[in-house]
């Protein structure tokens, strides 16, 4: 009796660390700011990424306008959904805001070492960098 309550205190265990395990997201966690988006540098615009892991959502401020999205993480691919945004008046800054979130519909890969983000495409060409 002993012996089959403590494989059932194991089997338990076991179960419960696995699944608070998979709620986790492996991938960009935190704030970044974009530096450049497919091949233009952007880093005077202060567009961010502040990614919450937790609730699989990124948002920030593109060069007008703030925005949120969703995203899911598997090794090293990334999917985002279209971002939500403002709708503030932004002439100086509206093809980039639009280029930005092009880049994320766009990803489909990514890396990042130390303080660097790199977000690619499915033809594995680099769009987006961030730090």
């Amino acid at each position: 009796m002993k012996t089959f309550a403590i494989v059932l205190l194991l089997a338990f265990v076991s179960f419960n660390a696995c699944k608070s395990a998979d709620k986790k997201i492996k991938g960009p966690k935190g704030e970044y700011v974009v530096q450049a988006v497919q091949g233009d540098t952007v880093s005077d615009k202060k567009i961010t990424l502040i990614f919450d892991p937790e609730k699989g959502q990124v948002s920030g401020k593109g060069v007008c306008n703030s925005y949120s999205a969703t995203y899911v993480v598997s090794e090293n691919n990334i999917k985002f959904s279209p971002a939500m945004a403002t709708k503030m008046m932004c002439p100086e800054g509206t093809s980039v805001e639009y280029n930005f979130f092009q880049a994320l519909l766009k990803a489909s890969n990514f890396s990042f070492d130390k303080s660097v983000l790199e977000l690619y495409n499915a033809d594995e060409e680099l769009i987006l960098t961030a730090k």
